[in-house]
């Protein structure tokens, strides 16, 4: 298995810091939830301004990464998904895959696009 660690990259930085605060809030710290929101819009912005399109690759990744966190102010439900965003974003920051842009490359609008994280 390859690691995909690249600390030069701030995309990496990212998902890692992202990854900090989902560990977190599933410990029991309710801030890191709404950190790991506020990044995940952070990040959004971020992809936004380099890529110059919600409808580039990237952006939707990160726009459908930032509505599932949204999901977070549903207390009887965030633990729950915050696992799934625990393991999803463990594949991005050190494997280099991702869940939500395999089922994104599905999508009709996307079949003829190639699948990048950035």
């Amino acid at each position: 298995m390859n690691s995909k660690i690249n600390i030069e990259s701030l995309n990496w930085w990212f998902w890692f810091i992202s990854l900090v605060f989902i560990v977190a809030a599933i410990a029991g710290w309710t801030p890191g939830y709404y950190l790991t929101m506020i990044l995940s819009l952070l990040n959004l912005l971020n992809c936004l301004l380099k890529e110059k399109s919600l409808i580039a690759f990237p952006s939707q990744i990160r726009f459908v990464y930032f509505a599932v966190t949204l999901l977070s102010f549903w207390p009887g439900g965030r633990f729950y998904v915050y696992i799934l965003l625990l393991v999803g974003t463990f594949m991005v920051t050190f494997l280099g895959k991702c869940s939500i842009a395999l089922a994104l490359k599905q999508m009709p609008w996307n079949k003829r696009r190639e699948m990048r994280l950035d």
